[in-house]
């Protein structure tokens, strides 16, 4: 059986990924903006963007920022700024060639606000990518750990005391990272993005859904 790693899905998934925006690219005519949701320059190294004009990186936290020499690594195409995945109202209709995100949607809420993403990014990307860890794999990969994410929010918090990263934190603070933690099954992505294509990435089973238009 091939041995799968984190880095090998990363790798197939940023060809996957090169290959949209190449296409997208095609179809206008001219290389793309691209506003990336919730990500790090880092990130686009290793995608190592082709006909993209600017790559407009979005966070919420503004210390998610600080990537030094990140930008300059890119010859320049990296922009920052501040906002919330779900408004959006600072930019119009349409307003990028390309909204991408990876492992974001699940961050935002509870199903209110993944929705408030998923109407927010369809309407100001003209397309997209958007990808989520599956709810029906078994190892939950914020945590690390088999099966926390099918339990209800007060047995996940008590159980993430066994990742080896949050043990160190007491009852409450176990509590809010189980409950801004909401994985989404494939029917659900279907759902937020109805005009997408879904893409299931497996290793025998879903492993994440990406929301492709």
């Amino acid at each position: 059986m091939k041995k799968y790693t984190v880095n090998a899905f990363r790798k197939r998934r940023g060809k996957l990924l090169k290959k949209k925006i190449i296409q997208v690219a095609d179809q206008l005519g001219r290389d793309i903006h691209i506003l990336d949701i919730g990500g790090r320059a880092e990130y686009w190294q290793n995608v190592d963007p082709q006909n993209v004009s600017k790559i407009t990186v979005l966070n919420y936290d503004p210390d998610e920022l600080v990537e030094p020499g990140a930008s300059g690594a890119l010859g320049g195409l990296i922009e920052y700024g501040i906002g919330d995945a779900r408004d959006l109202s600072q930019y119009g209709d349409g307003a990028f060639d390309f909204v991408h995100s990876n492992s974001v949607i699940e961050h935002v809420g509870g199903w209110g606000d993944m929705a408030a993403m998923a109407r927010e990014v369809r309407r100001v990307g003209q397309s997209g990518w958007h990808q989520t860890p599956a709810y029906g794999f078994p190892i939950e990969p914020h945590f690390r750990l088999p099966a926390v994410h099918w339990f209800g929010t007060p047995t996940r918090a008590s159980l993430i005391w066994l990742s080896r990263n949050y043990r160190h934190l007491d009852h409450a603070a176990r509590r809010l990272h189980a409950e801004r933690i909401n994985l989404l099954s494939r029917r659900e992505m279907s759902i937020l993005f109805p005009d997408a294509n879904i893409w299931t990435e497996r290793v025998i089973l879903a492993k994440s859904y990406v929301a492709i238009w």
